[in-house]
């Protein structure tokens, strides 16, 4: 009687499969990129974090339950890939500020990477598909570094005028209060690596702040007291008073 070879299948590959190693590394450095992103911002985003732990988590599982493990990297990255589709889709429309735009691209393309990886785990596809995304995946990389360290470190934006009034953003936080008199003309210098809007609230002021960029606001408001925000999600506790005062 001969006997038959069972058809390998995710449960007994090693983790040098090329599915089961694409989506290991893949993982991992989608969840470096955000935990270098909330170190640089520094703030705990709990989704993003908890997100993290699962990676390491599942990319552990692969080796001793492989069912399991791309299980949970599969499900935990598709449910980050609509949660954070919103926020991520703000981001990637402002490519003049580097490191947001690139932690949203990779954050989006890198999780879209990671569930193709774990239904090429999951089926036991061709390795060579596993190999062709994972080179594509790390060309892309590359490119996405080269255009964020262009676009962070081209500095951007308007100059100063002499009488303008000085306000300058070095962090994820306004003044408590920016006191300027109906006609003058604030200059905002945002010295902070993330993009920032400088909107006052039931006004037609609404300006885009680049990453290290500056531009001229031109305050023609009724005397008063203006709510100051910042309009990019995730800067909800950025605010602040904008008292507007006579000529």
């Amino acid at each position: 009687m001969t006997e038959t070879t069972p058809r390998s299948g995710p449960a007994d590959r090693s983790l040098l499969d090329p599915w089961r190693a694409l989506l290991a590394v893949t993982a991992i450095v989608v969840a470096v990129v955000d935990l270098v992103f909330l170190a640089l911002i520094s703030e705990i985003v709990p989704p993003l974090v908890i997100a993290a732990a699962l990676s390491v988590v599942g990319v552990v599982l692969l080796r001793r339950r492989p069912r399991v493990g791309i299980g949970v990297l599969g499900v935990t990255t598709a449910l980050m890939l609509l949660g954070t589709l919103p926020f991520a889709v703000d981001h990637l429309s402002h490519p003049d500020s580097g490191i947001d735009w690139a932690h949203a691209v990779i954050g989006v393309a890198g999780r879209i990477v990671v569930l193709a990886a774990a239904i090429g785990a999951w089926r036991s596809a061709s390795d060579g598909a596993a190999r062709r995304l994972g080179v594509l995946s790390v060309g892309a990389l590359g490119a996405v570094a080269a255009i964020a360290l262009v676009a962070t470190t081209v500095t951007t934006g308007e100059d100063r005028q002499p009488g303008d009034i000085l306000l300058s953003i070095t962090a994820t936080e306004f003044p408590d209060r920016v006191e300027v008199r109906s006609g003058d003309v604030l200059f905002v210098d945002n010295e902070h690596m993330f993009r920032h809007t400088f909107t006052v609230e039931e006004t037609d002021i609404d300006v885009q702040l680049p990453a290290f960029g500056s531009v001229r606001i031109p305050i023609d408001l009724t005397p008063g007291t203006y709510r100051l925000i910042c309009d990019v999600p995730g800067h909800e506790s950025m605010t602040g008073e904008l008292v507007v005062t006579s000529t």
